[in-house]
């Protein structure tokens, strides 16, 4: 009986975990599918101080595609667009930068090694509330500020790849690096042919974060960037927000499909058993 107890308490808090989780994306997914007139109502009555609870729907109420029509618009695929262009642009930087840099604070022995990594993860743990006033200076001094490069330098640059390549680099057994070298191999043919099969899995670690909190990512356009060209699309979610949430729910469907992309790509390749093992690193 304690078992069976047991499986239905473990099944029941799973079942509360994923109504959490998964409900306000669906809710999102099924006010997309309404009109905008229905819409509109929908936040009037939400508004409304007449009304007690939020009214709840598990299906259309009358299906429509109108909201995803309105959306294809410049207004939405420019930032859009925007928001794809810094995603590849500081992954395509960050990954050799995290990676260089992951090798030498695993492999390479000098003085002052692990202060320095210490001082540069630490970094990782600072608001970027206390970082936006030294940043802001530099920018205005390389004339940066304002362009696309304020918000692509910070993100090439962040420390969480750094700590993340040299965890995964750590588990490369340094007998093999010996052999490399002894077999004449030079470093970026050992980085190249050697570490990166061996920490493979961990790539895909490093992509899925990468890409997740860049698309995401809000802090930098909105603090350094003025001219609209250049902001992503996370920031015109955040005006559209505070201006007229009603039109708020067909962008946001398509705002996260491409990390739901992204994420289940992941999550064949770790029920495939390509990631399972770097995981515990």
């Amino acid at each position: 009986m304690s078992k069976v107890f047991i499986r239905c308490a473990q099944v029941l808090v799973v079942a509360i975990v994923v109504v959490i989780v998964f409900y306000p994306l669906y809710q999102t997914l099924i006010l997309s599918l309404r009109s905008s007139a229905d819409i509109q109502e929908y936040i009037t009555q939400v508004h409304s101080r007449g009304v007690r609870f939020i009214p709840v729907y598990l299906v259309p109420r009358a299906f429509s595609l109108e909201q995803y029509s309105e959306v294809f618009n410049d207004a939405f695929l420019r930032p859009y667009g925007v928001a794809i262009f810094y995603v590849m642009v500081i992954t395509a930087l960050h990954f050799p930068i995290a990676f260089v840099l992951g090798f030498i604070f695993a492999k390479v022995r000098f003085r002052g090694r692990n202060v320095l990594f210490f001082f540069f993860i630490a970094s990782m743990v600072l608001p970027f509330h206390v970082t936006v006033v030294p940043l802001n200076q530099i920018l205005h001094r390389l004339h940066l500020f304002n362009t696309p490069w304020a918000v692509i330098l910070p993100g090439a640059f962040a420390p969480l790849g750094v700590f993340l390549f040299r965890q995964f680099i750590n588990q490369v057994p340094d007998e093999i690096l010996e052999a490399a070298a002894i077999d004449g191999a030079g470093l970026l043919r050992t980085l190249a042919a050697i570490v990166l099969p061996v920490i493979r899995s961990g790539l895909a670690v490093f992509f899925l974060l990468t890409i997740t909190m860049q698309w995401s990512a809000i802090e930098h356009a909105l603090a350094f960037v003025r001219n609209e060209r250049w902001q992503p699309v996370s920031l015109w979610l955040r005006g559209v927000m505070a201006s007229d949430p009603a039109q708020i729910f067909a962008p946001g469907i398509l705002y996260a499909l491409p990390m739901f992309i992204v994420v289940i790509i992941v999550a064949m390749r770790i029920k495939d058993g390509e990631i399972g093992s770097q995981l515990s690193v």
